[in-house]
């Protein structure tokens, strides 16, 4: 054991190190108000930077841990040196708060980011928004029943028109179970899609080609396929229309003609009749089509319309999906056109969003998909593409979507993109009208924060709650500076956004980063979502895996814990919040526990008297 004298003297020495340089540094972070949430952060980046590793072991042998105090740190520090009976100067003029005064400050902060608690858990529950719920508005009426407190509208993917119906959905289950006397009310959070690098279009060259017409359930097709015909694919119209699903290159005779309203016949792979009806030209030698019946169609194949026939030379399919493996290619294209021309390649082909984002893409860089489920690696940069390769899937095919996310770690975006796309812009002033909550996705500086209040400002939301999304390395190198700025805000907190974050900072890695996250958020009060895959096995199978448990005690650290969709997401919510009102109590009955043992030194009862 140490000497207590010896050790109070150093603590005493290393304490007004720390208040020294806190009361030089908030000269640079001047605030109004959330002084408190200010002084405490920047004691707590002084000791985690500063403070001896020998000093730290040693308080921790007379029992005296700081881990765990960082929301009321400069506090606990004085508590231990009078426990030490160690004399020490204090500085006034620091903002220092207890234990009970910091919790109130974090509770305040929750209520101004969440609103008000409808039931006793503490941690609040947001569930990602499917679409697809707005024709079955029972399961939002289940959501909010079983414990959601936030629905979150990931303004990544659909329409302003579509987001403004869910939102709509969602304050009618409301009122209906007002109705029932089952007062439930619901924030709305809509978040910025941020520079995230999307999946628009995909396409496949193996053949045959099945073009599958959508039917009911009877059989019966619902809704032709769109498609194109072209006689000559470097001119072929572009920007593509989003229904379009094939493209099929034409070879025709000398004078043959297509115009609007013509029918083109053909006999598919089977045998089967199929015809081809043209709508509409619409760009030199290129016609929109419809095709009624699901066709398997080949290069080589003959059709023919009247007196006329053509060749199909080329076969481009464009699905909602494809499947990749271990060894396959994909092309990445910059620009439509050449999409849609390119036929040589066998492999996946694709454009994306953000095309700016290539730019910095080189050789050997690697390339996650899915939220890593799929790493590939760049092979080779050409004129018109990135080629790459897939180099692990897991052991298994996976599938690629419109709209899968592609991260890329090694190629500094962020010098390209701006953190606030074009397409951010033009949705703010829809999110500053219906939401309740705005995330800013990919944040990287303080300044990123200021710029997202000076637009909502100009949009008449000021007030706004703002969540910045930790996602990647360079917030992270940013983190205290955006907390700090963030202190400014009428109301901000912090979501871990652990998919993208862990391919930035590795996955062996995230559960330090994590924790470190969640210590310097409760060093400045400030509140946060953990967010990425938690319960996602019972979400989506309806069968939790024991790991995905244990995550949820983890997740129980933050204020709000985060699902995304699934086909059991109702029963996943219902889970999260018995697992969490479960863990809440647990403590509260281990803490009785502790605090009432007699066999324990008095230093707990000086730990958390109150003045």
């Amino acid at each position: 054991m140490h000497d207590k004298r010896d050790l109070g003297a150093r603590l005493a020495a290393f304490y007004h190190a720390l208040v020294e340089w806190v009361a030089q540094k908030r000269k640079h972070f001047p605030l109004s108000s959330r002084e408190e949430s200010r002084d405490q952060l920047l004691a707590y980046l002084y000791m985690n930077e500063h403070m001896p590793l020998d000093l730290m072991e040693a308080l921790e042998e007379e029992g005296l841990l700081l881990a765990g105090q960082e929301s009321h740190l400069i506090a606990a520090m004085e508590q231990f040196l009078t426990y030490l009976r160690t004399p020490f100067d204090r500085r006034e003029e620091i903002r220092k708060v207890k234990r009970r005064e910091a919790k109130r400050l974090l509770d305040e902060q929750v209520e101004a980011m969440f609103g008000p608690r409808g039931h006793s858990r503490r941690t609040r529950i947001m569930v990602t928004m499917d679409e697809a719920w707005i024709d079955h508005p029972d399961i939002v009426e289940r959501l909010l029943l079983y414990g959601m407190d936030i629905a979150r509208i990931n303004c990544a993917y659909g329409s302003p028109e579509t987001w403004e119906t869910l939102a709509a959905v969602i304050r009618q289950a409301e009122e209906r179970l007002q109705q029932q006397l089952l007062g439930k009310r619901c924030r709305i959070y809509m978040d910025l899609p941020g520079p995230k690098i999307r999946v628009d279009r995909l396409a496949v060259n193996t053949g045959p080609v099945k073009l599958a017409v959508q039917k009911n359930e009877y059989g019966e097709s619902v809704q032709p396929l769109v498609g194109i015909i072209s006689f000559d694919s470097s001119n072929l119209f572009s920007p593509l229309p989003h229904d379009v699903s094939f493209i099929l290159e034409l070879t025709a005779e000398e004078e043959a003609v297509v115009e609007q309203g013509d029918e083109l016949f053909f006999n598919d792979v089977r045998g089967k009749k199929r015809k081809l009806k043209v709508m509409e030209q619409i760009g030199p030698s290129c016609f929109k089509v419809l095709l009624s019946r699901t066709a398997y169609v080949q290069n080589g194949m003959k059709l023919w319309g009247g007196s006329v026939s053509f060749t199909l030379s080329s076969t481009l399919f464009i699905p909602m999906k494809a499947l990749v493996k271990t060894g396959t290619t994909l092309y990445i294209y910059f620009d439509e056109a050449q999409f849609a021309a390119a036929k040589a390649e066998q492999g996946v082909k694709m454009t994306t969003t953000l095309a700016k984002a290539w730019r910095n893409v080189r050789a050997g860089d690697r390339l996650y998909l899915n939220d890593g489920k799929i790493l590939a690696r760049v092979v080779k940069v050409h004129e018109w593409c990135i080629e790459a390769k897939v180099i692990a899937d897991g052991g298994k095919q996976k599938t690629i979507k419109q709209g899968t996310g592609i991260h890329l770690p090694d190629s500094f975006i962020q010098l390209t993109v701006p953190r606030l796309t074009d397409r951010d812009l033009e949705l703010i002033p829809f999110i500053a009208k219906h939401a309740d909550m705005v995330g800013l996705s990919f944040v990287h500086t303080p300044y990123d924060l200021r710029k997202l209040y000076r637009l909502l400002s100009k949009h008449g939301a000021s007030s706004l709650p703002v969540i910045a999304k930790i996602e990647t390395r360079k917030a992270l190198q940013n983190l205290a500076r955006i907390l700090l700025e963030g202190l400014k805000l009428p109301a901000f907190g912090v979501m871990i956004a652990r998919g993208d974050l862990a391919l930035e900072v590795g996955f062996e890695h995230m559960a330090v980063t994590q924790q470190e996250i969640l210590a310097l958020c409760r060093a400045a009060h400030v509140p946060v979502i953990w967010a990425t895959q938690v319960l996602e096995q019972l979400a989506k199978k309806g069968m939790p895996a024991r790991a995905e448990i244990s995550d949820v005690s983890l997740g129980k650290q933050a204020q709000c814990v985060m699902l995304n969709k699934g086909a059991h997401i109702v029963e996943a919510v219902r889970m999260l919040a018995s697992l969490l009102e479960n863990e809440e109590v647990q403590s509260l009955h281990r803490w009785e526990a502790v605090t009432h043992d007699k066999e324990l030194p008095h230093l707990f009862a000086l730990l958390n008297e109150e003045e």
